[in-house]
């Protein structure tokens, strides 16, 4: 019994030690336990900070998903001063300073001469005109121009030149252009009124290097230029110069009514100078030949293998023109005259030949668009869906270009091949589809005296008139 008693104590007393002692430890190992889940659950707010990452990548997305439109707005906003077209493809950079237009100009050409049996005058599709025209400008004030021509699968480069300008009244040029003289000499290629140009245009220097002055005043009134280049025979181009001697050129032409109505604003008139002193050789005489719309020769000086036997420019040359134009609604109306007065040498032999030429012509766009000097622009460009079919007009001119000289032919130029005089009238109709595409249809007549041979049932050795000609000429122009 008592030891039963003592096993019952005994066994109380254990039971009652862990229950005094347990509560203790428990209470440090608890707060210990709690603290592990609660760095367990920063992991957690780790991974909910981290989401905020995640956003970071939802804000680009919603950014990038908003961008487009701003993108795009952006380019359309910037899109002409970066790319574009405006008579030509244009790149240009985003704060406009410098710009690039990329051009070109296809003038291909069929002609017919009628009721013609001269072996010279060739029925032939042909392109008169096949050219790349780069234009620009670098820093906004030196602008450039590049026009090389490939017509005849040949490479002629016919202006290649920089412009200076920090305004209207004054500009510097310098480079390879078209010296300023001729009125429709100076006219664009693509500007034209018939496919080719009048006969006074025959004693027009055409593109020549050298340097030139030039602009305009009171907003068009008044426009000047004055330059001295290499000096080209009448008619001709160059490309470099075999001689030491120059030729000056100015030219003024007034609009005395440029800001007034516009019925009379496009009245204009003026007049134009050269003036040089040659002495040239057998590489480069410096003598012209004249041509027909047909482009058969009117007249040309004597030529051959040395300077015995071939004539060259020696001594003054000057040339003299007055010109004008009116431009009001429909109607254009131009003339101009020129005289040539050149110094030459045969074997020796000198002379002083004079030479003039004159022309008018009118034009009147049936359909009722602006004539300009710079062509017309249709209304309403070609598209039968529409019903609309371009512009159309008419036009008319006559001229003549003459050798005052007669004794030039005593042993300058040859009779038989070369016309005294040659006098023409021409008609023609244009189709502009748009402000690209343009087509045109000429008829050219044209008389001479003297350019033949005596036929052989002549009682006389003397050269007679040449068979006068007539050409029909057509033309499809491109310009981008």
């Amino acid at each position: 019994m008592k030891s039963v008693l003592f096993l019952l104590l005994v066994s109380s007393l254990a039971s009652a030690q862990p229950a005094d002692s347990t509560p203790a430890p428990p209470a440090d190992p608890a707060p210990a336990e709690p603290a592990p889940p609660a760095p367990a659950e920063p992991p957690p707010a780790e991974p909910a900070a981290t989401p905020p990452p995640p956003p970071p990548p939802a804000a680009p997305v919603d950014v990038v998903s908003s961008t487009p439109p701003v993108a795009d707005n952006t380019t359309a906003a910037l899109e002409p001063k970066t790319s574009g077209y405006k008579d030509g493809f244009i790149l240009q950079a985003t704060d406009g300073s410098s710009k690039l237009l990329i051009g070109g100009i296809s003038q291909f050409d069929a002609r017919y001469f009628t009721g013609d049996s001269d072996p010279t005058r060739v029925d032939q599709f042909a392109f008169r005109t096949l050219r790349l025209d780069l234009r620009g400008t670098v820093f906004d004030h030196y602008d450039f121009r590049f026009m090389p021509d490939f017509a005849g699968s040949k490479l002629v480069v016919q202006d290649a030149y920089v412009d200076i300008r920090y305004g209207d009244a004054v500009k510097v040029r310098f480079g390879k252009f078209k010296v300023p003289f001729g009125l429709e000499r100076l006219q664009n290629e693509t500007s034209t009124t018939f496919t080719e140009r009048g006969l006074p245009t025959q004693l027009a220097p055409n593109r020549d290097l050298g340097v030139q002055v030039f602009g305009e005043l009171a907003g068009g009134t008044l426009a000047y230029q004055v330059g001295v280049f290499n000096g080209v025979a009448d008619g001709g181009s160059s490309d470099g110069d075999a001689t030491d001697d120059k030729e000056g050129a100015a030219r003024v032409f007034v609009r005395p009514f440029a800001q007034g109505p516009k019925l009379v604003k496009n009245l204009g008139f003026g007049g134009a100078a050269t003036f040089g002193d040659k002495a040239a050789n057998l590489t480069q005489p410096d003598t012209p030949q004249w041509k027909t719309a047909g482009q058969t020769t009117i007249f040309q000086y004597r030529t051959g293998t040395t300077l015995a036997d071939t004539v060259v420019a020696d001594g003054r040359h000057w040339r003299a023109t007055a010109q004008g134009y009116y431009y009001g609604g429909p109607v254009g109306v131009l003339a101009e005259y020129v005289r040539s007065v050149q110094h030459v040498v045969l074997n020796g032999t000198h002379d002083r030949v004079t030479a003039d030429s004159w022309q008018a012509l009118a034009q009147y766009v049936i359909t009722g668009e602006d004539a300009t000097y710079n062509s017309v622009t249709p209304a309403h460009p070609f598209d039968p869906a529409k019903g609309t079919y371009g512009a159309f007009d008419v036009a008319a001119r006559i001229g003549e270009i003459r050798v005052t000289d007669g004794e030039v032919f005593d042993a300058f130029a040859d009779p038989a091949k070369s016309a005294r005089r040659a006098w023409s009238t021409g008609g023609g109709v244009d189709w502009f589809a748009n402000r690209s595409f343009r087509a045109v249809l000429d008829v050219e007549h044209t008389w001479f005296t003297l350019g033949a041979k005596p036929s052989a049932v002549s009682k006389t050795i003397a050269a007679t008139d040449r068979p006068s000609e007539t050409v029909v000429i057509g033309r499809v122009q491109l310009v981008f």
